[in-house]
């Protein structure tokens, strides 16, 4: 009798988005509107830019007062991102 292999269409769309790279694509697309929505709109108006790379997202901001008090909070960040995108896709927050 044969194994059968059975993954659904949403699984192998994973692996392919992976192998690809493209899910930094899918997930930096959706990190911006997260960001907004979970910092709070004051915190995107003082961020210039966002991207995620490799697992890492990096952040730059306007603000050396709001860039200090960001890199205290950063593994929480980390931690609120990945939860609201349903998978751990951040490992380290940089902030610039």
């Amino acid at each position: 009798m044969q194994k059968r292999n059975e993954q659904s269409i949403g699984e192998i769309l994973r692996q392919y988005l992976k192998i690809t790279q493209l899910d930094n694509v899918v997930f930096s697309e959706r990190i911006g509107a997260i960001w907004q929505e979970t910092l709070g709109e004051d915190i995107a108006l003082e961020t210039d830019n966002i991207f995620l790379q490799n697992g890492y997202l990096f952040v730059s901001l306007k603000s050396p007062a709001l860039k200090t008090e960001l890199l205290m909070k950063r593994s929480s960040i980390a931690r609120t991102l990945n939860e609201k995108l349903g998978t751990e896709v951040i490992k380290s927050v940089v902030i610039r």
